[in-house]
């Protein structure tokens, strides 16, 4: 069923003019584990050229969820091997930083034995190390957020909080903060000439991959980083025609 939807999907967007898919395969307060346990359902099963995973977010940081960084490091290996077993290409994104002080109004400070950010930096270190040892892409947008000060509490734009969307959250990006992670990837496949028309490219995370708070949400429309991705990755091959 789920690839007759793909091959109709496919037709409609090649009758406009859209020359490739992305999906968004985002599932909000998933972990590596609830992502590797529908890995064949949500993603394989769609045949994809490219799968960009990103997961860490509810391992380290929900409070009902952690996982210990052998268990993460362990998920994420599985994944992409099986990923890289389906023949998909991989390219893997740590999640980017989170405003501690939000963070921890709505979780047990006590819980943590680490500082939030100091987890998701260990985080990117295991997600870096993972695409080196498999031989798949990586970006790392938890320093291409710290490259920019982020997130500056209650000051910034692309992490929501009470003075940009009326959210004490901390932890989601704003529409801002979603263009930025796309425009990271888009850049990434643009200049290293990845995409290719005709490419289904599968969005595999979390909430921050399903675009929580914007519209669209769970989407490849609206304002999710999804939803960028696929507007750029259309002008790539727009342009090269």
């Amino acid at each position: 069923m789920q690839r007759t939807f793909r091959l109709i999907v496919m037709l409609l967007l090649m009758a406009l003019g859209v020359n490739a898919q992305v999906i968004n395969a985002g599932v909000a307060g998933n972990t590596s584990s609830q992502l590797l346990a529908r890995i064949d359902k949500d993603v394989l099963s769609l045949d994809p050229d490219w799968v960009i995973v990103m997961v860490g977010t509810n391992d380290m940081l929900n409070s009902r969820k952690m996982s210990a960084y052998s268990t993460y490091a362990s998920n994420l290996g599985v994944i992409v091997k099986k990923l890289k077993t389906a023949n998909a290409k991989v390219l893997l994104l740590s999640p980017p930083p989170v405003d501690e002080q939000y963070l921890f109004e709505r979780h047990d400070r006590n819980l943590f034995h680490e500082l939030p950010n100091v987890k998701m930096d260990t985080v990117r270190h295991i997600v870096s190390r993972t695409a080196r040892e498999n031989q798949v892409y990586f970006i790392d947008i938890f320093q291409k957020f710290r490259d920019l000060n982020l997130p500056k509490h209650n000051e910034d734009l692309f992490i929501l909080n009470p003075e940009n969307s009326g959210y004490r959250d901390g932890v989601h990006p704003t529409r801002l903060g979603y263009f930025f992670i796309a425009e990271n990837v888009f850049r990434f496949l643009k200049n290293n000439k990845l995409v290719k028309n005709g490419d289904t490219v599968v969005c595999f995370g979390d909430s921050i991959t399903k675009g929580s708070k914007v519209k669209g949400a769970g989407t490849a429309e609206g304002e999710t980083y999804p939803a960028y991705l696929q507007e750029s990755i259309n002008q790539i091959i727009t342009n090269e025609k």
